[in-house]
């Protein structure tokens, strides 16, 4: 499943998403690297189940560079939450300028098998602060 501009996958709101933990590290290489990793937790709030099957993400950097990622399966998994239910997942995304903006969105199926995209899940302005030293 794709989710590429201009397809008609409608947006709902199934899930409950939340950033819970974020810390960004500079790693002074030959070439400065600076690493957002994060932990994103999501609920199942509606009354049918879902399988997430892929996200897209959307970044943007202090050069004014974006960068749109779309892959499937999410962390390695096609997750099925049922009504209630809750899933986590830990990752990472490596930028060589400062990050300024950052958001993922999520696609999947419902129990009838209808497509959906959830809303963009929007970073938190301070993920992008560097820890004080």
């Amino acid at each position: 499943m794709s989710i590429e501009t201009g397809t008609n996958i409608p947006e709902r709101d199934l899930l409950n998403m939340t950033v819970a933990r974020v810390g960004m590290t500079l790693l002074r290489r030959p070439v400065p690297m600076y690493k957002l990793c994060f932990q994103l937790h999501f609920c199942n709030v509606s009354q049918t189940s879902v399988r997430l099957l892929g996200r897209k993400w959307t970044m943007r950097d202090s050069s004014g560079q974006t960068r749109i990622i779309e892959a499937g399966e999410v962390f390695n998994q096609e997750p099925v939450l049922v009504p209630g239910a809750v899933f986590s997942y830990a990752g990472q995304q490596d930028f060589t300028h400062p990050p300024v903006s950052m958001q993922v969105r999520f696609f999947g199926v419902d129990q009838m098998n209808e497509p959906f995209i959830t809303p963009p899940l929007v970073f938190p302005r301070y993920c992008f602060t560097l820890p004080r030293r």
